[in-house]
């Protein structure tokens, strides 16, 4: 793309946050609606949520977390630091540290933690400025495992809170870096392999890519030498910035957001996207209801150290845009609108329209309620977002969009006795250009005899994607119990029907998956934890093949105790059962680990 076409991208994209600035929506008014609404896949409604979640469990995947400071009203009295290092399967919440203190001491705290496999955890969190109108808040957070399985990740931010007479003005800039080892195995059409093996038997031998994916559609020949000497890691540099103004409570009249978002991702193979997202809206009321309007502008920008073998576009554009008309009553609520998503890629335009219909229905308040919607969406798979998903991607791979046109959802919530929740639901869609992740496959192209039959293909631990249109049928529920914070039980459970035709599987999605989260305060000081993880179904594509992954069982115990007012050590034991299961096809996972460590408040 041009520089003239680049600069115009960034000169749209700071029009629209200036425009947003003045016509936006409250982010406080989607909470309310939120706030009685079920997501498609679960409840938004939660009587319980742990001050700072999981103790510490790594297999091999932690998540870079974005940290975000919860933006409200004057009481800021907690940090919101979601540590969901497992986000493959489940958010963890094991060991917590939430505890009673004079308001006086209520400030920063530093955490540690070590374990086999040398896993390593490190939090740290400290006000910087705490006054009722304004709030700055440092963050620092490292997760990591040393072994042969090495990935690490550590990131820091800073976020920004000031509260004046009609709006709220935030900010915030974050960085993080991520290492990570392929340490998965390599496969040929009969089993596991070693290329390095094979490279000093062939070194002649030739081999050439198969489902090159991308702008550049010509497939690379490579000597198996060079395949079998790729760097054996890897390492993800992270830069994250963000602004905006926000209207005060719910107000009855205006209420508005506008905000920009900058977001970079740098590779060790010199991959780099840069993701400016502005948002802007508002909305105001007609009477008894309410119109507004919801505004997104993405501008992506890509570049890398090696053109010749880039194979996405330089830049390109998504426009959303999303009016609707709501209808809010103290025991009914429904919201009328539409959404478009305009996408500018060099020498193409498209446009992608969905519906945004949805309710929900008290039928007997506090006790039972109905919800439903027709809805969908246009998805920008950015880099970040992938590498984010599975780490292991070949570092080429630009994943295209998904566009959801048609998603029906429904469902029940029951509240048959206090601090009990039942929510059961059914969500069907049809996806198009859904993608799956496949081992990397690579076929023989030169005439070596020795390496024909199952050295004919071979597999790599780095993975590609497939694309298929898609529909998938989910059938799931959630179950949770609180008891006055000192026991808190929650059970999910769900079934997933995919059809992918003409594919055999959705290849690496789960059939069948559920959670039981228990957390339970056995005194005032002791807290133990039971969690436990399933999932079934997998499949993973080996050429024509497919090769059934084992089941996902995960069972963690965990135990914090409290032994003054500052101070808290825990214990967590992961994967009690030593279970051998892999994420993806190739990566196990760590067996049985121990994290001991404690956190300090001051």
């Amino acid at each position: 793309m041009s520089k003239k076409m680049k600069t115009t991208n960034y000169i749209v994209s700071i029009l629209f946050f200036l425009a947003g600035s003045v016509i936006s929506v409250n982010a406080q008014a989607k909470a309310e609606t939120q706030d009685s609404i079920v997501d498609r896949n679960v409840t938004v409604e939660r009587e319980y949520k742990p001050v700072i979640q999981d103790a510490g469990k790594i297999n091999s995947i932690p998540n870079v977390l974005d940290i975000k400071t919860v933006k409200s009203m004057p009481d800021y009295s907690n940090f919101n630091l979601p540590l969901n290092v497992d986000f493959n399967i489940h958010t963890l919440a094991a060991a917590e540290l939430e505890r009673e203190k004079p308001k006086a001491t209520q400030g920063g705290f530093a955490r540690l933690g070590f374990g086999n496999y040398f896993n390593t955890l490190a939090d740290f969190a400290y006000p910087v400025i705490k006054k009722p109108d304004m709030r700055l808040d440092f963050s620092l957070n490292h997760l990591a495992t040393f072994s042969e399985k090495a990935h690490s990740t550590t990131k820091g931010a800073l976020s920004f809170d000031k509260l004046f007479k009609t709006f709220d003005f935030f900010a915030g800039v974050g960085g993080g870096h991520e290492y990570l080892k392929y340490y998965g195995h390599d496969f040929n059409r009969s089993g596991a392999t070693n290329l390095d093996s094979l490279a000093t038997l062939y070194l002649t031998a030739n081999y050439t890519e198969v489902n090159r994916t991308g702008l550049d559609l010509n497939s690379r020949n490579l000597n198996i030498y060079n395949l079998a000497n790729d760097s054996i890691s890897n390492t993800f540099w992270r830069f994250n910035a963000y602004g905006g103004i926000r209207s005060l409570a719910l107000s009855p009249k205006l209420r508005y957001e506008a905000r920009i978002n900058y977001n970079v991702l740098n590779t060790h193979y010199g991959f780099t996207e840069h993701n400016i997202h502005s948002q802007a809206g508002f909305s105001f009321p007609i009477k008894t209801h309410r119109i507004g309007m919801d505004l997104d502008l993405y501008n992506l920008i890509y570049n890398s150290s090696n053109m010749n073998t880039l194979n996405f576009m330089d830049s390109y554009s998504v426009f959303n845009l999303n009016p609707y008309y709501s209808i809010e009553r103290p025991n009914w609520n429904v919201r009328l609108g539409v959404k478009s998503s305009f996408a500018f890629q060099p020498g193409a335009f498209k446009a992608y329209p969905s519906a945004d219909v949805h309710g929900e229905w008290k039928m007997i308040p506090k006790y039972f309620d109905l919800y439903g919607g027709v809805a969908g969406g246009y998805e920008i798979n950015t880099l970040d977002k992938i590498l984010t998903e599975n780490p292991y991607m070949f570092n080429e791979t630009r994943v295209n969009d998904t566009y959801t046109p048609f998603n029906f959802f429904a469902g029940l919530k029951v509240k048959p006795i206090y601090n009990f929740l039942l929510d059961a639901y059914v969500d069907y869609r049809f996806i198009a250009d859904q993608y799956f992740f496949v081992n990397k496959e690579y076929a023989l192209s030169s005439s070596t005899p020795a390496l024909s039959g199952a050295n004919s293909g071979l597999f790599t631990n780095r993975f590609d994607v497939l694309y298929s249109n898609a529909s998938l049928m989910k059938i799931g529920f959630r179950a949770n119990y609180n008891l006055r914070n000192m026991l808190n039980v929650e059970l999910k459970g769900a079934y997933n029907g995919w059809n992918v035709d003409p594919e055999l599987y959705a290849w690496n999605k789960p059939q069948w998956d559920a959670s039981l989260n228990t957390s339970v305060w056995i005194n005032r000081n002791l807290n133990v934890s039971l969690i436990g993880f399933y999932e079934s179904g997998c499949f993973a594509k080996l050429g024509t093949s497919a090769v059934a992954l084992n089941p996902k069982i995960d069972i963690n115990l965990g135990a914090s105790y409290l032994l003054n007012s500052w101070f808290t050590g825990f214990a967590k034991i992961n994967n009690l059962i030593n279970n051998p299961y892999q994420y993806y096809y190739g990566y196990d996972v760590q067996g049985l680990n121990v994290m001991v460590g404690g956190a300090v408040s001051f």
